[in-house]
């Protein structure tokens, strides 16, 4: 095979633009001087590229379920190319496999769905600022009112009731945050029943669907 083959093939092209993002993302983390600096030279390098090599081969292979046509313009795509390469970066900094199943499907919803870059850039920073919790929480409110596999209106409650463990205060601060981030409302008038904002519904169907290991 010459090289203009291999440039024609689609699934070279694919991994390649995969790989050569992934390798670039890694080098975007800062690094410091003295002890910290042993650190990251001795051990923190096999940790990233273990992260990396894992979250490269999740979305290899979700690139793989992708139709053609779809590939071809996503290699076109600055915009993704851009977000693809955010998402690397923000992998980096996760060992939690249910938020990094969201930042597969951010990718994977991205490349299927209409993109709107702005709304989509702003799904993938929220994510950031989450904690695993408040996306343990989020996932609770996608199965009620996206899948209807759980009931509840409450979520206080819900989370008094079957986490025992979580201090109360913690909990509240947890709701509360989501609240003001405008992904769920408090209403008075409905019983006390914690609902999604519109935009809440797409941005947790937009990560918790369709990966739902």
């Amino acid at each position: 095979m010459n090289i203009e083959d291999i440039y024609k093939d689609r699934e070279v092209q694919r991994d390649e633009l995969i790989r050569n993002l992934a390798i670039g993302s890694i080098g975007m983390i800062p690094i410091a001087g003295g002890v910290l600096s042993l650190f990251l030279d001795k051990y923190l390098p096999s940790t990233l590229q273990k992260r990396r090599e894992d979250f490269l081969n999740s979305i290899v292979r979700d690139m793989e379920s992708l139709p053609d046509n779809t590939v071809e313009r996503l290699l076109e795509s600055d915009e993704y190319h851009t977000l693809l390469i955010k998402t690397f970066r923000s992998v980096l900094l996760e060992n939690k496999k249910e938020k990094i199943n969201c930042f597969r499907n951010i990718l994977l919803n991205a490349a299927v769905c209409e993109f709107i870059p702005n709304e989509v850039d702003f799904y993938l920073k929220l994510l950031q600022e989450l904690s695993i919790d408040q996306v343990r929480i989020l996932r609770l409110i996608y199965l009620k009112d996206c899948k209807k596999e759980i009931a509840f209106k409450n979520i206080n409650q819900y989370i008094d009731n079957n986490w025992s463990e979580v201090d109360k205060s913690y909990r509240f601060a947890l709701v509360t945050e989501l609240m003001r981030f405008g992904i769920i409302k408090y209403d008075e008038q409905n019983n006390g029943e914690h609902r999604l904002n519109p935009f809440g519904e797409r941005f947790i169907k937009f990560i918790f669907s369709p990966i739902e290991e």
